[in-house]
C-alpha cells in the first residue's frame, strides 16, 4: 500500500512534494543562496555540492570576479548555465541541464503569458527592471509562471518585502508548488528544494525546470539575462 493518502489522484504529486520537502538531506544537497564560483578562496574553501546563485560566497567571504558578470549580454546561455551549475555532481541534473541548453532558442520566459504577467507587474508599479534587485526579479519571474500561483501572490510581493508564508497555496498544482518552494529558497536563503527533486523529471516537468534554472541565473546575473539570445 502506498504511504501517500492521495495516491492515484491528481493531488498525488503535491503530496509527494509536501512529504519530501521538510525531510532535507544535509544542507550540501540543496539550493543555497550563496556563491562559490570564482571566489577568492578557490575550490578548497568552498562547498561544490551546492547550487549557489548569488554574488557572494559565504564559505570564504569572497565575491565573483568573473568577467561574465560584466558581459552577460554577450555570453551564450550555455556558458552561463555551465558557470553557474557546472560543478554540481548529480548526473541526472547534468543531463537535464544539457537538454535545456541544447533546446534554448533565445527565450528566457516559459511562454507569452508568463512574459506578459511579468512585465505587467513592472508597468503597474512603474519600475525600471534595472533599478530593482536581482532577487526581486527572480522571485517575480517564478511567481508569474503559473496563473493560479500569481493570483495568490501578486498582492504579497513587494519591492522591499516578501513573506512567502502569506501566499495561499489553494488550487495550485505540483509544478506551481515547486515554483513556490524555489521562491522561498531565493527569498530566505534556506533550502526548500533539493538537487534530487530538480533532477527528477517525474516530479518537476521540463517547463518548470526551465523556470527554476532561469530564476537562479537571474538571481546571479541580474536583468541582463533577458538580453541573451543564443
Amino acid at each position: 500500500m502506498s504511504k501517500l493518502f492521495m495516491y492515484g489522484t491528481s493531488l498525488e504529486g503535491i503530496e509527494q512534494l509536501m512529504v519530501m520537502v521538510p525531510n532535507f538531506q544535509p544542507r550540501r544537497s540543496g539550493i543555497v543562496i550563496n556563491n562559490y564560483f570564482n571566489c577568492k578562496g578557490g575550490g578548497k574553501d568552498c562547498n561544490f555540492n551546492m547550487i549557489n546563485i548569488s554574488n557572494i560566497c559565504n564559505d570564504c567571504g569572497g565575491y565573483i570576479h568573473s568577467d561574465i558578470l560584466f558581459n552577460v549580454d554577450r555570453c551564450r546561455y550555455k556558458d552561463l548555465v555551465k558557470e553557474c551549475f557546472g560543478k554540481i555532481k548529480d548526473y541526472s541534473l547534468k543531463d537535464r541541464l544539457k537538454l535545456l541548453t541544447n533546446n534554448f532558442k533565445g527565450e528566457i520566459f516559459i511562454n507569452h503569458k508568463h512574459k506578459e504577467r511579468f512585465y505587467n507587474e513592472f508597468n503597474k508599479q512603474d519600475l525600471n527592471i534595472y533599478d530593482v534587485s536581482p532577487r526581486y526579479i527572480a522571485i517575480l519571474f517564478l511567481l508569474t509562471v503559473d496563473d493560479n500561483l500569481w493570483k495568490n501572490s501578486e498582492t504579497i510581493l513587494k519591492i522591499n518585502k516578501f513573506d512567502p508564508k502569506q501566499i495561499c497555496l489553494k488550487e495550485i498544482d505540483t509544478e506551481a508548488y515547486a515554483l513556490y518552494q524555489t521562491a522561498r529558497t531565493i527569498s530566505t536563503g534556506k533550502e526548500f528544494i533539493k538537487i534530487s527533486e530538480l533532477a527528477d523529471k517525474e516530479l518537476i516537468n521540463d517547463m518548470t525546470f526551465k523556470a527554476i534554472i532561469n530564476s537562479a541565473l537571474i538571481n546571479r546575473y541580474g536583468a541582463e539575462l533577458f538580453l541573451i539570445t543564443k
